[in-house]
């Protein structure tokens, strides 16, 4: 595993960072519990998580993976996606559900649609961040959070600024030790950097073979800034994942078509597409952590020996970055 500085802030992360959003949702307790030891033992020391991820579950594990080693990592976590009371208790038949799910796999996208539609987006207020703080530092089982991000928060909440002041507070108060953005559209992360009085110490943007904008729109500015960048969505919201029909699979809920627009990454057979693109990211300059969703121990293990593999060349880099495609 390698480390780096994580912007300008005394944070040394592991540059791979493993999204814990499937944890507690797509795969149960146990297998999250060995899917999180064996990162940590492999050196993955950055875990990304938030309170709408398995309703509170993906927190609750990672509390009680890392609580007698909590030094030993750096907990990101988000705020501003309020859960519905219906999807609280919806959260009491997660077992049934996902034993179902996996009988039925054709129901996940509904299952999905039905998530979504109960978590609100819209919820930046001074009271509900200091009560969904509280709730995280709970359900870690921690008296801080490394690094605390807002959820994608609307671009009137950036430009107001207000929010910022209560992160800083927080900060203060020694709750978070560090705050920033989780950006879900570019703009909103040139926004915070257009106003370096917010204080933040991270953005984490979307970046991979498809998605580019963020390394000439976002990065140079954020690295002047000393701004740390998590690179999140390395596989392209599953497209860069093969299609299979394994249990072990990903199961992303959604298209896992294979497109042929980077296909050279792969001819020499030295890798294979996921790593070529998981490579692609860790190579970009100005990222200090790129985010992958892991739900099983098997994710941990080819994720990090994309590490151990011959670097994309300079020339296969320059032709991602030119690279034209039809989504």
């Amino acid at each position: 595993m390698r480390y780096q500085n994580f912007g300008n802030t005394d944070l040394q992360a592991s540059v791979l960072g493993l999204g814990s959003a499937p944890i507690g949702s797509r795969t149960g307790k146990q297998e999250s519990i060995k899917t999180l030891n064996l990162a940590l033992d492999l050196g993955i020391n950055f875990y990304d998580t938030a309170p709408s991820y398995g309703q509170g579950s993906s927190e609750e594990i990672l509390g009680e993976v890392f609580k007698s080693r909590r030094d030993q990592v750096i907990i990101t976590t988000k705020v501003g996606h309020a859960v519905s009371s219906t999807l609280q208790f919806a959260a009491k038949f997660k077992p049934m559900v996902r034993s179902v799910l996996q009988q039925l796999p054709g129901m996940r996208k509904s299952v999905k649609s039905f998530v979504q539609s109960q978590t609100k987006t819209d919820n930046f207020e001074p009271s509900y961040i200091i009560k969904s703080v509280e709730g995280s530092l709970k359900r870690l089982q921690s008296d801080y959070i490394d690094l605390l991000l807002l959820h994608s928060p609307p671009q009137e909440v950036l430009e107001r600024g207000e929010v910022f002041t209560q992160l800083q507070s927080l900060k203060q108060q020694g709750k978070i030790r560090h705050y920033g953005v989780s950006a879900g559209k570019l703009a909103k992360a040139i926004t915070c950097l257009e106003y370096p009085d917010t204080g933040i110490s991270a953005l984490q943007v979307t970046l991979n073979l498809f998605e580019r904008e963020a390394l000439e729109e976002v990065i140079p500015l954020a690295k002047k800034q000393g701004v740390a960048i998590i690179a999140r969505e390395p596989f392209a919201h599953g497209k860069l994942i093969p299609a299979t029909n394994s249990s072990s699979s990903l199961s992303y809920q959604g298209d896992l078509a294979q497109d042929d627009s980077f296909a050279f990454l792969t001819a020499d057979s030295t890798r294979n597409m996921t790593q070529a693109a998981l490579q692609f990211s860790l190579q970009s300059e100005g990222v200090a952590v790129v985010l992958a969703g892991m739900s099983q121990a098997k994710h941990v293990r080819d994720n990090v020996a994309a590490l151990s593999l011959p670097e994309l060349t300079p020339e296969q880099m320059q032709a991602i970055r030119v690279a034209e495609f039809q989504l």
